[in-house]
């Protein structure tokens, strides 16, 4: 998704933010888990790819908000999505976007619940429909607070926010409207759905597919302490892995190579970029804030170092200070 940040940015860092936003959600199970509130996030998971379902939302990025139509269906065990921009009107105004999609939220990992609390909270209605309110409460300040409201029959998510350290969104998006279709092979008996749902809500005639979420393919796990070329980052947050996406090369010089290294914890992620100078690169220190999503870049040595996520600052500011080449 554009935003005012992308036409402000400098040439070669666009390349970086075109392939930054991988997005990417969710927690060995401890004591004071609420299991109910783990089930309930990895029932939305499901719902999210198996469910044919469409509507209106208000998306909310920073201080700006946008109305946006998503239809995602399932046809004969294949999903598609289609995310498009909307004016004041109800009519397209742009493009379909690629940069967001609700089939992007992974499953819940146990070892994630080493660095967030999942509490189940209270009933809010969202777009005429009950849902129930969850929290992914961080641990540490190294990752946002975030916030889910789910329909217990179906398991979809209707509501989703991201809280910044001043407890406000920088990031949510909310139904105003959806219509719900569950395909007749969901079964009451494995959970999928409840009877409740069964009856309330039109079936489709379709099969389903269940994808489940994985890494960027090509990418492949890597040590934290060993990068490539000598680089290090000598500390994680806890609870982050590394992961390597396939290289990149600079539009603007085919010989400099962009390595690519994805840092998640499995609900959080940012990308970083090591790339090498060349004539056309700027050597001033960046940062940029959009909504949830913030951009830091430091010049080391003759490599441009770029750290992208939806994660507060100080996080991507670590992740820079702890970066080397030995």
């Amino acid at each position: 998704m554009k935003t005012s940040c992308t036409r402000n940015m400098p040439k070669s860092f666009k390349l970086i933010f075109t392939f930054a936003f991988l997005p990417v959600l969710l927690a060995s199970p401890i004591a004071v888990a609420e299991d109910s509130a783990v089930d309930l996030l990895n029932r939305m998971n499901k719902a999210l790819h198996q469910l044919s379902y469409k509507g209106n939302l208000a998306y909310l990025r920073g201080d700006s908000l946008s109305t946006l139509h998503v239809d995602h269906s399932v046809v004969n065990g294949v999903a598609t999505e289609r995310v498009v921009r909307l004016n004041e009107g109800g009519s397209e105004i742009s493009r379909e976007l690629k940069g967001f999609s609700l089939s992007s939220i992974p499953r819940i990992r146990p070892e994630m619940e080493s660095v967030y609390s999942f509490d189940m909270g209270r009933e809010n209605r969202v777009a005429n429909i009950p849902c129930r309110i969850i929290t992914a409460r961080p641990k540490d300040r190294e990752r946002y607070l975030q916030k889910y409201c789910i329909d217990s029959a179906t398991g979809m998510l209707l509501d989703y926010m991201l809280v910044g350290k001043s407890h406000k969104p920088v990031e949510q998006f909310m139904f105003t409207s959806i219509d719900i279709r569950i395909p007749e092979e969901l079964s009451i008996e494995n959970g999928d759905v409840s009877n409740q749902a069964i009856i309330s809500l039109a079936k489709a005639d379709t099969t389903i597919l269940v994808p489940q979420a994985q890494a960027k393919k090509g990418s492949r796990q890597i040590s934290n302490a060993a990068l490539e070329d000598g680089w290090v980052i000598e500390a994680l947050p806890a609870g982050f892995e590394i992961s390597q996406a396939p290289h990149k090369k600079d539009a603007s010089d085919d010989a400099a190579v962009i390595k690519h290294y994805i840092v998640s914890d499995g609900l959080s992620s940012l990308s970083v970029f090591v790339s090498p100078l060349t004539d056309s690169t700027p050597t001033n220190a960046v940062k940029i804030n959009s909504g949830a999503l913030n951009v830091v870049t430091q010049k080391k040595g003759d490599h441009m170092i770029t750290v992208v996520g939806e994660v507060p600052e100080i996080t991507l500011k670590n992740i820079v200070k702890n970066l080397h080449k030995k």
